[in-house]
């Protein structure tokens, strides 16, 4: 019993230790995660929400900026273009006045150059023109323009402020001395419209401005140098810039007028990606464009986003950090209970967890070291209880091999028998016994109770006795089963268990086996002369089953049994054998069976005694068995008569052997 204890705790121990594993990487695992996911991956989420909404505001304010610089600008020239025109306006009207009232010429010059000199340090050219295009008056600071002047009444300004009452500005050209000019024409009205003329028209007068303001207002007032505004006119072609030296226009401003957005990312000047900003300067078709490389436009954008994705890194980093910990806080004890567990599996039952905690955790570990004190002393008792069963077994087992007989009634010299039993357990459920009866006969019994453990050992001794005490009254096998049956019935169903008994009477004097089966398996008949095999020339023994069977007694009530005489030569042997025999069990689950037990039998050589044959064939079913555990009892028992003197029957032994078999009668009761 302490040796199959033994052998199974190992495998008990590997599978609670496999499982203990897996419930802790389980746990383990799912508070790592619950971490990750409760505390780390919200602020993650958050913060890559927050970085995006960083970058888009940043980016936007960049596009705006770029915008308002553009605004500006085109403001402040808008405003300084429109502050000449009621200059421009007052001294074409004195022109046409002065013209009227025949105010001499050196005089009106006089008073021109005065004004060029003192409010107009900008305005390089002055003409007034009647409403035929004529000029009235012309003052000029001596403006070299390329190629020859053209007419005035030539100019689409002129004729527009003529025949529309429209004023406008030209696009920035160049002098030939390379300064930057351009043209702004204004109509000159009449106080009343005459009904010809409604628009009152009365002239034109035509400035050219020096663009050297509208280029200082391109200057922006910030301190970034890689800032450049310049000029375009209606057609995108660039006029004016902000006199960056190191910087070639944009090959095109497609990308920058395309689309409805102000401010976009395009290939600007000196082929960079820039970000470009447009403003219309009214009420012209001038636009100031401002470009700045978008490297440069960002790159506040871009140290803002790394400082704020590095801060959200950190404290991610630091909130899963300290996630962990308070996991490997929660994980520590588990383990120590693991490791308790195991202990405990691998019987150190003295194992106790070192409390360091006063919370759940401290609790249970506490519990568990009172569940282990508590387990240790019931180990004890347990231990002891078994003690004192396993001395109780222990007796019980000397009582039942007491029991069975050590050797027969009768002279061993006429009829040998050698007979043992193994148990499965300490107690077991086989059992045999001797009988002699009167008239020179002999009876063997060889008894099988269902069941392992006390109680087929209790119905064991309660059958052998019921036995021995009807068959001495009682000839005939059958009517021994039929009276045992019911007598022990009721006792066997009662106690779901039944008995079978194979029962075989030996006549000396007749030199017959008479033999009845409840259950057991059939008497296996060894003849006494071996015969050559043909194919091997091996000497083998003839052996078979004596065919006679029937129900287990306690099965069924009314059960009917039937009983076969056989005839018996000088040197066979009968062999009788518990099921443990047939149906031990190999480590591969592989049965002895009957063909194994009869090509056995085949291997006795002619000679062997009662003795010898019981220890081969137990031998043989060990060997078997090897190392898997005995399931089954396992009782053999060998008889072998003699009945005449060797000499006086060697004819009939040597017929015997050529028919391999006894003359079978059937007495059917």
């Amino acid at each position: 019993m302490n040796e199959r204890i033994t052998t199974h705790f190992p495998e008990q121990h590997q599978e609670s230790v496999q499982t203990t594993s897996m419930y802790n990487r389980s746990i383990s695992t799912q508070l790592r995660w619950s971490y990750l996911i409760s505390s780390t991956l919200p602020l993650l989420l958050v913060g890559m929400l927050l970085i995006m909404l960083s970058f888009r505001a940043q980016q936007r304010a960049v596009y705006d900026e770029q915008i308002s610089l553009a605004t500006q600008a085109s403001n402040n020239i808008a405003a300084y273009i429109t502050g000449l025109e009621p200059q421009i306006l007052s001294f074409g009207r004195r022109v046409l006045s002065n013209d009227t009232d025949d105010v001499p010429a050196a005089r009106l010059e006089q008073t021109v150059q005065e004004l060029f000199r003192r409010n107009w340090p900008d305005v390089h050219d002055l003409t007034v023109v009647d409403t035929e295009g004529q000029v009235l008056t012309h003052f000029s600071r001596d403006l070299i323009l390329p190629g020859e002047m053209r007419d005035p009444g030539d100019d689409p300004l002129v004729q527009a402020a003529l025949q529309q009452g429209r004023g406008g500005w030209s696009d920035i050209t160049y002098t030939m001395d390379d300064r930057a000019v351009f043209t702004i024409v204004l109509p000159l009205r009449t106080q009343q419209p005459s009904p010809i003329d409604q628009t009152g028209v009365s002239g034109a007068v035509r400035a050219t401005v020096s663009a050297a303001p509208v280029q200082r207002f391109l200057r922006p007032a910030t301190d970034q140098p890689q800032l450049v505004t310049y000029v375009v006119n209606g057609q995108h072609e660039m006029m004016l810039s902000d006199s960056r030296r190191d910087w070639q226009p944009p090959t095109g401003l497609d990308a920058l007028f395309s689309t409805e957005n102000a401010s976009v990312l395009y290939r600007g000047g000196n082929g960079q990606q820039v970000i470009g900003a447009r403003a219309r300067v009214f009420p012209s078709d001038w636009w100031v464009i401002v470009e700045q490389p978008s490297s440069e436009a960002f790159a506040t954008l871009r140290r803002s986003v790394v400082l704020l994705a590095t801060l959200v890194t950190v404290v991610g980093v630091l909130a899963l950090a300290l996630g962990l910990f308070q996991a490997q806080k929660i994980l520590r004890p588990l383990r120590a209970l693991g490791a308790g567990a195991r202990a405990f599996g691998a019987g150190q039952l003295d194992y106790r967890i070192d409390v360091h905690r006063r919370d759940e955790m401290g609790q249970l570990a506490q519990t568990f070291n009172q569940m282990a004190a508590q387990l240790s002393l019931s180990l004890s008792e347990i231990e002891r209880q078994n003690e004192h069963l396993r001395n109780g077994l222990m007796l019980a087992r000397d009582i039942q091999i007491g029991l069975l007989p050590t050797t027969p009634p009768w002279n061993q010299q006429s009829l040998a028998v050698e007979a043992r039993s193994i148990p499965a357990y300490e107690v077991g459920g086989d059992f045999y016994t001797y009988l002699a009866l009167p008239n020179d006969r002999a009876a063997v019994a060889v008894g099988d109770i269902s069941g392992k453990g006390i109680a087929a050992a209790l119905l064991m001794a309660l059958t052998s006795s019921a036995v021995e005490s009807q068959a001495r009254h009682i000839t005939r096998p059958a009517e021994v089963f039929q009276l045992l049956n019911r007598l022990l019935s009721p006792r066997l169903k009662s106690n779901r268990m039944n008995a079978a008994l194979v029962y075989a009477v030996f006549d000396l004097q007749a030199h017959t086996m008479t033999v009845a089966n409840a259950g057991m398996i059939a008497p296996l008949l060894i003849c006494g002369k071996t015969c050559v095999d043909d194919k091997t020339r091996n000497s083998v023994s003839v052996c078979e089953f004596v065919e006679v069977g029937g129900f287990p007694i306690g099965s069924l009530p009314d059960a009917g049994y039937q009983e076969v005489t056989i005839t018996l030569q000088s040197g066979d042997t009968v062999l009788f054998v518990s099921d443990g025999v047939v149906e031990a069990r190999n480590a591969s689950g592989e049965m002895f069976g009957f063909e194994r037990l009869e090509a056995l039998m085949t291997t006795i050589q002619e000679g062997y005694d009662t003795s010898l044959l019981v220890s081969f064939i137990l031998q043989q079913v060990q060997e078997f068995i090897g190392s898997a555990e005995q399931h089954d009892d396992i009782t053999v028992v060998a008889v072998q008569p003699t009945l005449l003197p060797h000499e006086a029957h060697d004819s009939q032994a040597d017929l015997h052997v050529e028919s391999a078999a006894a003359t079978l009668s059937v007495h059917t009761s």
